[in-house]
């Protein structure tokens, strides 16, 4: 039954340039990205179109209502997938958090053949986040980022997600993990960034490691080369991204790794470390 492999993340950490690598290196002949539908391999798990192959799933009105009814329907939604298509390997990008609400987990290893986890600096999540959602200010941002009860709403096509605070969403999959050892693997955004050769080669390898697939130089070398943040940013410039928000100007905007340093007051930095100390003490963040 485990025919799902997981591409999760909290928002703002790298989930979709990890998901433009793979789809160039899983889904095309070379390696090379040429355009962002190529990602829809590699869609989000919240679509409804998913949920809507559940019997007698509920209507849109009701998770609007009340989005954490989703969660009666994370298994079932996940069951019907390998009863539709049980021979079919899926990559999915969630943002949930691998959790338990009322006795109800989001996923489990019966359908979970591997995940990916990408983990950011809190630090650099609220600066991207606050660019991306058009918060006023930090403060907004700082609410999201430590609230133990964030849970994103029905919009269009997507349906709600159990996003939690940072600190919530990286050791719920953390603990998944330790569950399940060699189910997951737990990256940092930041080394995907400065070392990508090390870095995603060592996704293909723990891809391999759960599917068989073809390690090639060079088609390997093509999908890193393609998918170069100043590429991405070219492409989105040329042709759109669709997943870009309307209140944002880029979807790719810079895509470093300190410019919390510049952007973020002393005190807003404070209180991320202080909260989040043990958390980014472990990660090599402090």
């Amino acid at each position: 039954m485990k025919n799902i492999f997981w591409i999760s993340s909290y928002p703002k950490s790298g989930n979709t340039f990890v998901r433009i690598f793979l789809s160039s290196y899983l889904f095309t002949k070379n390696g090379n990205f040429e355009d962002f539908k190529i990602i829809n391999n590699i869609g989000g798990f919240n679509n409804i179109k998913i949920f809507k192959r559940i019997k007698n799933f509920c209507k849109k009105k009701d998770l609007i209502k009340d989005p954490t009814l989703i969660s009666k329907y994370w298994i079932e939604a996940q069951k019907t997938i390998y009863e539709l298509e049980p021979k079919k390997l899926f990559f999915f990008k969630t943002h949930n958090s691998q959790i338990k609400f009322r006795n109800r987990r989001f996923t489990n290893e019966n359908f979970t053949r591997g995940f990916i986890y990408i983990v950011r600096d809190p630090r650099s999540v609220i600066v991207s986040a606050k660019h991306h959602y058009n918060y006023k200010n930090y403060e907004i941002g700082l609410e999201y980022l430590f609230s133990e009860r964030h849970i994103s709403l029905a919009r269009g096509n997507t349906l709600p997600e159990f996003l939690l605070s940072w600190q919530q969403h990286y050791l719920s999959w953390k603990r998944f993990l330790k569950e399940n050892p060699n189910l997951g693997l737990i990256l940092r955004y930041e080394d995907l960034v400065n070392d990508p050769n090390k870095f995603f080669y060592k996704i293909l390898n723990f891809i391999n490691s759960k599917q068989k697939i073809e390690i090639n130089e060079k088609k390997f070398n093509n999908a890193l080369e393609s998918t170069k943040f100043e590429n991405l940013q070219n492409k989105e410039s040329n042709i759109g991204f669709i997943e870009r928000p309307k209140n944002a100007p880029k979807f790719f905007r810079k895509g470093i790794t300190d410019e919390w340093k510049k952007e973020i007051s002393l005190d807003i930095i404070k209180k991320i470390e202080k909260k989040y100390f043990i958390e980014m003490k472990e990660l090599g963040y402090l």
